[in-house]
């Protein structure tokens, strides 16, 4: 999760403020019979964090059957073994450059991490790195990286098993408004970003996005209102919209105009759309002196509106849920350390529905 100021809270400002009307919005989603895929992070800088060992139970206690991690830790990968649920792994960001020149490298990650697991944990995919497409140390040995780890898993035919990917902060969008104007940073998008999501286009993988609306919220609060990146309750008399000034598209929260401008970025390479999953997504319950936003009620309430509208959207994006467990050791803001759905003793903050009612 990376949180930055810059002049995209100019553009958050300027376009919501100029198109924002309030109307009785219909919407234009149609159920799906299929559910939508919705999954959870793990994190563990916190003090209170169970041990890997009693992650299946308190994750099915959810309702959650998928999962993603920030590490490769075998107590992990060895404890949803025969449980039916899903994990998605991740390279630690140091072991980039090394990957990006050296396939024993990437093999031995394969050898050691993913081969004496794979047949009794599913296993879906492996994210190189997290959030580094804007650190030079990183992002030039990114794709490279990516290849090897690729090529490694091809050798020992499990390429079209797991998937090879790495998650972004939209943090690499120097423009997100109007989300059909969106654009990659010029320093990362012919260098770092084309080359990316060609491989991944190539190998038939997600382009993996941490989509925060309360970050989106914080930084232009004043422009964006509350009930819209909390998603709008559908039978509301008084629906805000955001209509697109130049698609015409109109929308009624703020995570899909973040998903589009996507989408938009993308399109602005000349390169064919491509599958998108959200690799964290949630709402704090806590944060610094006058972050009100940031409460256990909203932090309910966007998870639980979160839910019901992914069940309503015709495209299904997968979405992981940042976090399983608040993370009380992570430095920097204190909003950064409260985003779990559960306390350390594995009960709930709040009641979230993840299945559907029967």
């Amino acid at each position: 999760m990376i949180m930055k100021t810059t002049t995209m809270q100019m553009q958050y400002a300027f376009w919501i403020l100029l198109i924002f009307s309030i109307s009785i919005a219909s919407s234009s989603t149609v159920p799906s019979l299929q559910g939508p895929v919705i999954g959870i992070n793990y994190g563990r800088y916190g003090s209170n964090v169970p041990p890997p060992e009693a992650l299946p139970s308190l994750v099915n206690s959810l309702s959650i059957k998928h999962v993603k991690t920030f590490d490769l830790d075998p107590r992990i990968t060895k404890s949803f073994a025969n449980t039916g649920i899903t994990l998605s792994l991740c390279i630690p960001n140091d072991k980039i450059p090394s990957l990006s020149t050296n396939l024993s490298e990437a093999e031995s990650i394969i050898r050691n991490f993913i081969l004496p697991y794979h047949k009794n944990t599913i296993i879906t995919s492996i994210s190189v790195g997290n959030e580094v497409s804007l650190l030079p140390q990183f992002s030039t040995n990114l794709v490279s990286a990516m290849v090897n780890v690729h090529r490694s898993l091809k050798r020992y035919r499990l390429h079209k098993k797991i998937k090879v990917s790495t998650t972004h902060s939209l943090a690499i969008l120097s423009r997100r408004f109007p989300p059909s104007t969106a654009k990659f940073h010029k320093s990362i998008s012919d260098s770092v970003v084309k080359p990316l999501i060609r491989f991944l286009q190539r190998t038939e993988s997600p382009l993996m996005v941490n989509v925060y609306p309360y970050l989106a919220y914080k930084q232009s609060f004043r422009s964006i209102p509350l009930d819209f990146a909390l998603f709008q309750p559908m039978n509301s008399p008084k629906r805000r919209r955001y209509v697109d000034p130049y698609s015409g598209v109109a929308y009624t929260n703020l995570f899909d105009i973040m998903l589009d401008s996507v989408d938009s970025a993308v399109k602005s390479l000349g390169l064919a759309k491509i599958p998108v999953v959200v690799s964290e997504i949630g709402w704090p319950k806590s944060g610094e002196p006058g972050e009100t936003a940031a409460s256990l009620e909203n932090a309910r309430v966007f998870n639980q509106r979160l839910i019901e509208h992914l069940r309503r959207r015709w495209n299904k994006v997968p979405v992981y849920i940042f976090a399983l467990f608040d993370e009380d050791q992570k430095t920097g803001a204190a909003v950064e350390k409260h985003w779990g759905l559960l306390y350390g003793n594995g009960s709930r903050k709040y009641d979230v529905k993840i299945s559907p009612p029967i």
